[in-house]
C-alpha cells in the first residue's frame, strides 16, 4: 500500500494540482457558460471561470508563488510519490469573537482518491499548523454537499450568512473618503469584515486586488477608506464579479458594533459611481436581515462558516 504523507506545496506542484482542480470538472464550456468545447480549446481566462487559477498549470504556479509571498500556507498530500490533495490556509487575527485562526481556504482531493483519507490528514496537518502558530481554531467556509465530511473531521457550523443584493445607487458618502487600492491589511485596528465573509477577512482583503490575467485586469474594482460620522475607521473595496460584471461583490471592515448601515448606503454610492448596476453584500445573521429589511434588499443565497476549536495537543 503507497504511504500517503503531507508536504508544503512548491510552484513545481503546479500541473500537479490542476490536474487535482480538472478531475472534478466533467464539461468545459465557452466563457464559463456558452457551448461546450474541450479543455485545450480554452484560453487561460476561460479555464479560469471554471474554478480559478489552478485550472491551468501556469497560472497555478503563479498563484502558488504569490500566496507562499503574501504568507499563507499550502500542503499538498502524496500517495507514494503522486500529489493527490492540496490545502489552503490563510492565518488571520480579528477582535473577538473571530480571534487569531488559521483559515482553511480550499481543500480538495483528486476525484480518483476520495474517500481513502487525504481530505483527513489534510485537516489533521492544518490542525498542527494552526497549534504551531498559537491560533485558538481553524475555520471554513464549504460548500454544502462537503458539510459532512467537515462535520466527521471536528468542525461545526459557526456563523450563519445570507447574501442580499442592493441596487447601486447615490445615497451616502462619508466625507474624506478617499481610494486606498495599495493599502496593506489593516492588521491592529481593531476591524472586522462586517460585509463580504466569503472567506477569511486577511484573504478577501487580499484576492480583492488578485487580477493575474489581462481579462480580469480589465474588470474594475476599488477599495477606499474613510471615517464614519461617530469617528470610526471604515474599509470599504468592490470587485467586479466576472460572469456578471455589471455586479459588484462589496466589503465592508469597521469596528463590531458599528452602525453598519451609512457604510452599505456608502458602498451602494461608490458602486453607482463605478458603474455597477448592483452590490451583492454578504452578512451575518441576524443583523443582515434586519438591515435588508430597512434598505428592501433582494435575498441571493444563504452561507455558513465553520469552525473547529483548538485546543492543547495532549501529551
Amino acid at each position: 500500500m503507497k504511504r500517503l504523507t503531507i508536504r508544503p506545496a512548491t510552484p513545481e506542484d503546479a500541473a500537479a494540482i490542476t490536474a487535482i482542480h480538472c478531475s472534478h470538472i466533467s464539461v468545459w464550456r465557452r466563457g464559463g457558460k456558452g457551448d461546450i468545447v474541450p479543455y485545450e480549446a480554452l484560453s487561460p481566462y476561460e479555464q479560469w471561470l471554471h474554478g480559478g487559477p489552478w485550472m491551468n498549470a501556469e497560472t497555478c504556479a503563479a498563484h502558488l508563488r504569490r500566496w507562499q509571498e503574501t504568507g499563507h500556507l499550502t500542503l499538498v498530500a502524496l500517495l507514494g510519490e503522486e500529489v493527490v490533495g492540496e490545502a489552503e490556509f490563510v492565518e488571520d487575527e480579528e477582535p473577538l469573537p473571530y480571534g487569531h485562526v488559521l483559515h482553511l481556504s480550499l481543500l480538495i482531493v483528486h476525484r480518483a482518491y476520495l474517500g481513502q483519507g487525504v481530505g483527513r490528514a489534510l485537516v489533521d496537518a492544518g490542525v498542527t499548523l494552526a497549534r504551531e502558530r498559537g491560533c485558538i481554531a481553524l475555520t471554513t467556509q464549504p460548500e454544502q454537499a462537503a458539510e459532512p465530511f467537515y462535520h466527521r473531521v471536528g468542525f461545526e457550523p459557526w456563523l450563519w450568512l445570507r447574501e442580499w443584493q442592493a441596487p447601486a445607487r447615490e445615497v451616502f458618502l462619508p466625507a474624506d473618503l478617499r481610494r486606498a487600492d495599495d493599502a496593506p491589511y489593516p492588521a491592529g485596528q481593531g476591524l472586522v469584515l462586517r460585509v463580504g465573509r466569503y472567506q477569511a477577512s486577511r484573504h478577501m482583503w487580499y484576492e480583492m486586488a488578485n487580477r493575474p490575467l489581462p481579462e480580469l485586469a480589465r474588470l474594475p474594482w476599488g477599495r477606499w477608506q474613510a471615517p464614519m460620522p461617530g469617528g470610526e475607521k471604515l474599509w470599504l473595496g468592490l470587485r467586479a464579479q466576472p460572469l456578471a460584471p455589471t455586479q459588484a461583490d462589496g466589503f465592508i471592515w469597521m469596528p463590531p458594533g458599528a452602525d453598519l448601515r451609512p457604510a452599505v448606503e456608502a458602498l451602494q454610492s461608490l458602486a453607482a459611481r463605478l458603474g455597477f448596476a448592483f452590490v451583492d453584500l454578504l452578512m451575518e445573521e441576524p443583523e443582515g436581515r434586519a438591515l435588508a429589511s430597512a434598505l428592501d434588499l433582494e435575498f441571493q443565497t444563504d452561507l455558513t462558516f465553520w469552525r473547529m476549536e483548538i485546543g492543547e495537543q495532549s501529551p
